[in-house]
């Protein structure tokens, strides 16, 4: 099996806590819970976006809304 490594910038707490900040805001104006499959994923694409090199917090606020927006339960 290959493995394929590429450096990657560190989820220092200030970025974690910008992450739980749109993550947070964006499933209260949703009407999602957090810990419900929709804020998971939520979750989950915005640390993906983070390794894949998005730092502005406007842009993780609105890919969130339209992750949101995209899943229903």
């Amino acid at each position: 099996m290959t493995k394929t490594d590429w450096p990657k910038e560190p989820l220092t707490p200030d970025v974690m806590d910008m992450l739980d900040h749109v993550l947070r805001e964006a499933c209260s104006e949703n009407g999602v819970e957090t810990a419900s499959q929709r804020g998971l994923s939520a979750a989950k694409a915005l640390v993906d976006w983070f390794e894949f090199g998005i730092r502005d917090e406007s842009e993780f606020s609105r890919l969130a809304r339209e992750e949101l927006n995209s899943k229903s339960e």
